[in-house]
């Protein structure tokens, strides 16, 4: 993998900024070069002390040193905090893009809270390093170099001392970021989990406080955040011995210097000044192996935060377009649906399949209800066909064309749907019902309300279309969110149209509206609805049952009230028992 393969990775991303980036390392350079100037200098000033006008000029040096060195390093500092900040928003941006083009199975396996540490708290640490990286991964090595070079010419006696000074930090240093490698790592994952509970105790507080579940739900969050404590001081800790080690270090070598360096002072062979100066290198030194020991941990960091990002860049959507596929002409979608031999499973293991050999032909133009206890496998069927996931095996037709050769752009358009959990987004009302199609006229997305039977209620609202949505549609009730959903549905004007249980919320009278509008607002759409109501299902061209994945009886209610155990048990639980003309 070599060093930093996550980080090393990402440098493809600067194409367009190595000047920028090669530019603040100039400006690393150049300070670390004049703050290297300042000793010599103050070595001159004292051991030619009798020459004042020869001190007054290098104290005049000293200040100009000074002050170039501040002006570079504000440059380097500016520089490097404009490209953290791009590299930063470079990744988020791609990184939602590609959250984005993920399948629901891609979905499935990462958690929300998960997916918003990864967007949010990788990206910082990211940020934060290449800021440091820039700020020091030339300067710190630089200044310690020359240093090095300056003690060997100037005091060659001393040098060991200062191979002592350097060993030393090396070990201390490098202890600390093998061993904080893994403790990134671990408070990342734990931050993970401390964003899910969070995320989902919000989302559910509802039936948190509806239960009186307060008490439990304070002590899962107390547990997880006092591990995420744990995770996070875990690297702290173990840096927070580097600078007191600098200081040890520093201590050593003062303690070394005045041994064997006052003698040579005393003996004549060593200046005063010359002595000032090492010790000046040596502070020089330290302090920018202290600073490498602030950055390597957060580099560290950025690399495990790098490695999560990666893992969201490599992951490729379960569910892709095929090269060279054809836009089907939507005028042209009659809307026969074809299912051959279909079966799925979710984890792809093919040990529990959610779906087994289906095997349905649904006429353009025809209503088909599906019926079936929960977990029987209706949505799951009914997701395969706009290609939320795709089949483990069989495949599915539309007007004889598998799905699988339409893109997916394309293909829902032709399939809409009302999903299970009806779900709007912050904003107006007329935006959450155009949401699929933004360009439809005013008039005919109001008619889709209508259909719908959310004209009534929206109409009563002070701003009408235009009355705000709150988070996730809370200021409306179940009823209302769900014939808003409907709605949105109904704007795209699909030639199949998928409700998933999407009535669950309202009265029987106004489903039986909703469902009676439909054939005139959408002619010879077919329609695909789940209903966990048999009333639902009477007025279908045809029904369908399922159970435990399969399909167990296909036909109509007369069909299937003679011919179906589970259809009559369906029935004759919801409507109070069966009556002779049901069975005739």
């Amino acid at each position: 993998m070599g060093f930093l393969p996550n980080l090393r990775r990402m440098t493809i991303i600067y194409r367009g900024y190595w000047g920028k980036i090669a530019l603040s390392q100039v400006f690393a350079l150049l300070m670390a070069a004049f703050m290297i100037f300042i000793p010599l200098q103050v070595s001159t000033i004292i051991n030619d002390a009798t020459d004042i006008h020869a001190a007054v000029q290098n104290a005049v040096l000293i200040a100009l040193f000074a002050v170039l060195c501040g002006v570079f390093c504000m440059a380097n500092v500016v520089y490097s905090v404009r490209i953290a900040e791009a590299t930063g928003n470079y990744v988020r941006n791609n990184i939602y893009k590609k959250i984005q083009s993920y399948s629901f199975g891609n979905l499935d396996r990462f958690s929300t809270g998960e997916l918003l540490t990864r967007l949010t708290s990788d990206i910082y640490q990211i940020n934060i390093g290449v800021q440091l990286m820039l700020r020091a991964i030339l300067m710190a090595p630089f200044a310690i170099l020359v240093s090095v070079i300056l003690v060997g010419l100037s005091s060659p006696d001393l040098l060991w001392i200062m191979a002592i000074v350097i060993l030393l930090s090396l070990g201390v240093f490098g202890y600390a970021m093998v061993k904080m490698q893994k403790q990134f790592k671990a408070r990342q994952e734990s931050y993970d989990i401390v964003n899910t509970t969070l995320q989902e105790n919000m989302a559910g507080i509802r039936v948190v406080k509806a239960f009186v579940r307060q008490k439990y739900e304070n002590d899962k969050f107390l547990k997880v955040n006092d591990e995420f404590r744990d995770t996070n001081l875990a690297p702290l800790h173990t840096n927070s011995f580097t600078l007191p080690s600098a200081l040890f270090i520093m201590g050593i070598a003062t303690f070394l210097l005045v041994m064997f360096g006052s003698p040579a002072v005393i003996a004549g062979t060593m200046k005063v000044g010359e002595i000032l100066a090492f010790f000046q290198y040596v502070f020089i030194i330290v302090a920018q192996m202290w600073q490498l020991s602030l950055l390597i941990p957060q580099i560290v960091s950025a690399e495990a935060s790098a490695g999560r990002i990666r893992e969201i860049w490599d992951t490729v959507p379960d569910v892709q377009d095929e090269m060279h596929q054809n836009a089907v002409d939507l005028t042209k979608v009659k809307g026969g649906v074809i299912f051959e031999n279909v079966s799925f499973t979710y984890d792809k293991t093919g040990e529990t399949e959610a779906l087994k050999s289906i095997n349905l032909e649904v006429s353009p133009g025809e209503t088909v209800a599906f019926l079936g206890s929960n977990g029987s496998g209706k949505s799951t069927l009914m997701s395969l066909i706009p290609r939320f996931y795709d089949p483990t095996k069989g495949r599915i037709l539309i007007d004889g064309v598998d799905v699988k050769d339409i893109p997916q752009d394309n293909l829902r358009q032709i399939v809409g749907i009302a999903l299970q959990k009806a779900f709007l987004f912050s904003g107006k009302i007329i935006d959450n019902v155009s949401f699929g199609h933004p360009d439809i006229p005013y008039d005919e997305a109001v008619t889709a309300s209508k259909v719908a039977d959310a004209d009534g209620f929206v109409s009563s609202l002070p701003d009408k279309y235009d009355a705000s949505v709150s988070r996730k549609g809370q200021n409306f009730s179940g009823g209302q969110q769900q014939r808003l959903s409907m709605a949105r549905a109904f704007t795209v004007k699909p030639r199949i149209l998928i409700l998933d249980d999407s009535t669950s919320a309202v009265d029987v009278e106004t489903e039986g509206k909703i469902l009676g509008a439909l054939p005139q607002f959408l002619a010879g759409v077919t329609r695909l609805i789940i209903s966990s109501r048999v009333s639902t299902a009477l007025a279908a061209d045809k029904i369908v049952i399922l159970d435990k994945g399969e399909i167990v009886a296909v036909g109509t209610h007369k069909e299937l009230i003679t011919s179906s155990p589970l259809y009559k048990e369906i029935f004759a639980s919801q409507l109070g028992g069966l009556r002779k003309e049901d069975v005739s």
